[in-house]
């Protein structure tokens, strides 16, 4: 475990309240580590309407609001999917590493759940929007981690995609260059990504690569 995961994230910090129909799912560790939620959060976990769980990460110190994440059933079977529905850290706490490492220990946990098929994420923002108060840079981050949809057409399209580029089709396989990274770093646009948790998966590929290069490590 790194110094950063170390210092913002322990689970037996996290207190857990869950609805009385929740009681005996899973443990109070496994689902802080299923939230992302930093350390000295209140984790609500409720059923909503509809039958999704929801689990709400509430911290006034480093959240600007709290952290959603939905676990919902999928069609067919026993078979469940994530939707991270909102993560906003105060400004401060930006670019300081908080925010991957959440996502990353989310992810491992999922994994482990083995019933949880995919993480998926609403990506906003443009290159418009990666400054300010209000600053959304989503669109380019969830990528990198590894959260991956197939390449809009009209990036494909785009007379100034790099040539080593053309013919990739994903956005795991455009974030996997340079070119294709400073590309959609200045053309990309919100957009719906998906995080498969399968075994060999571009995502787990992206992802390591990506923790690879940060020396995140957030397990023990």
């Amino acid at each position: 475990m790194d110094e950063v995961t170390r210092k913002w994230f322990d689970p037996s910090t996290v207190k857990v309240m869950r609805s009385p129909e929740l009681e005996g799912w899973r443990t109070d560790a496994e689902l802080a580590r299923l939230s992302g939620a930093p350390r000295d959060s209140r984790l609500e976990v409720t059923v909503l309407d509809g039958g999704a769980i929801q689990l709400k990460a509430i911290n006034d110190r480093l959240l600007e609001e709290p952290l959603v994440r939905l676990v919902r059933q999928e069609a067919d079977g026993y078979v469940f999917q994530i939707l991270n529905a909102s993560f906003v850290l105060q400004a401060e706490f930006r670019f300081l590493g908080i925010g991957p490492r959440s996502v990353a220990i989310e992810l491992l946990e999922a994994k482990s759940f083995g019933s949880i098929s995919k993480v998926i994420v609403h990506a906003v923002g443009d290159r418009s929007t990666w400054t300010g108060s209000n600053a959304m840079n989503g669109y380019y981050v969830w990528p990198l981690i590894g959260f991956n949809a197939p390449l809009p057409e009209r990036l494909r399209e785009h007379p100034e995609l790099p040539s080593c580029c053309r013919g990739i089709e994903t956005m795991a396989g455009l974030m996997s260059t340079c070119e294709g990274e400073r590309f959609w770093l200045e053309h990309g646009e919100s957009i719906r990504l998906e995080f498969s948790l399968a075994d060999g998966s571009e995502s787990w590929t992206r992802f390591h690569h990506y923790v690879g290069q940060r020396n995140i490590r957030v397990t023990a």
